[in-house]
């Protein structure tokens, strides 16, 4: 594995690791919702109603509740992503079609639509674009002196 896949790589896990952050800082803003909530009764404040007391074991109740579902969301979220970056594809130097892990081979664009819930659009990157006009001018000029 060359340096430079091995720094795409590294570049991929550390962008997952973000995303991990981010979720979890969700879910600290989450968990002090529950105690600004519980604390101020904001339901009473906004709509005017009659407070509800301080309740300890609700607060932690619900504290429970949002931190088992966001060490559930963002561990799953995090090694879901992990393994997606670790199952390296293997594509065929010719045709491009990549080998799934029956065996078989499919093109690129079946197996990303399979596999993955992406669009798929067709495109000419620019190094493809400047070979293809000069494979079309050398074209021309043979037609053209033959």
């Amino acid at each position: 594995m060359t340096g430079e896949s091995k720094q795409k790589i590294a570049t991929k896990i550390d962008a997952f690791t973000s995303v991990a952050f981010w979720q979890f800082m969700a879910f600290i803003f989450l968990l002090c919702f529950v105690w600004v909530n519980e604390i101020f009764d904001l339901s009473a404040m906004v709509f005017e109603t009659d407070r509800i007391p301080f309740n300890l074991y609700r607060a932690f109740v619900l504290s429970a509740g949002v931190i088992t579902c966001g060490v559930i969301a963002v561990g799953n979220t995090y090694e879901k992503q992990r393994t997606l970056v670790k199952s390296l594809l293997m594509s065929c130097a010719y045709c491009h079609r990549v080998k799934t892990d029956e065996g078989s081979w499919m093109h690129v664009e079946e197996f990303f639509l399979t596999h993955y819930p992406v669009g798929m659009d067709r495109g000419v990157c620019a190094e493809c674009e400047s070979m293809l006009k000069s494979v079309g001018e050398k074209s021309k000029d043979l037609l053209d002196n033959a």
